[in-house]
């Protein structure tokens, strides 16, 4: 599709609201193509005023839904509360790499790791209030 803007040098109609655009006005012009099964190709040009052209991509955005596609849905939370499920996921991510550290010592505390271990349930418990314990945590 092409979209251009000029000055009118012929007489046109408006493709949304139907009132003629007069000569020296601006108009936006709107040419696309459509392909026949035959193969041929007809090239179909729509004129608009400017404001029309502008109503026009608004009432068509207004309609238009957004259906999330990609990726894992957003939890529906307060600013307050996704500040405090971060905060929960960050410590758990401080035991994770702490209980790392200490499997891959020499020198491994059994009761440390015990201890590390502890913590992560607790930390499951804790976000369960916010909005769920994740998958990847089970």
């Amino acid at each position: 599709m092409n979209v251009w803007m000029r000055k009118t040098r012929k007489q046109a109609t408006c493709s949304y609201c139907e009132k003629p655009i007069l000569n020296g006005e601006y108009q936006v012009v709107c040419q696309h193509y459509m392909r026949l099964r035959s193969g041929k190709v007809w090239w179909k040009r729509r004129s608009f005023h400017p404001q029309c052209w502008i109503d026009q991509a608004v009432a068509a955005i207004e309609t238009l839904t957004v259906v999330e596609t990609r990726g894992r849905k957003r939890l529906a939370m307060t600013d307050d509360t996704k500040a405090a499920r971060t905060a929960i996921m960050r410590r758990r991510g401080s035991v994770i790499q702490r209980i790392k550290r200490e499997v891959g010592s020499e020198e491994q505390d059994v009761d440390r790791i015990v201890h590390l271990g502890e913590l992560l349930n607790n930390l499951k418990e804790e976000i369960e209030q916010f909005g769920g314990v994740p998958k990847s945590w089970l």
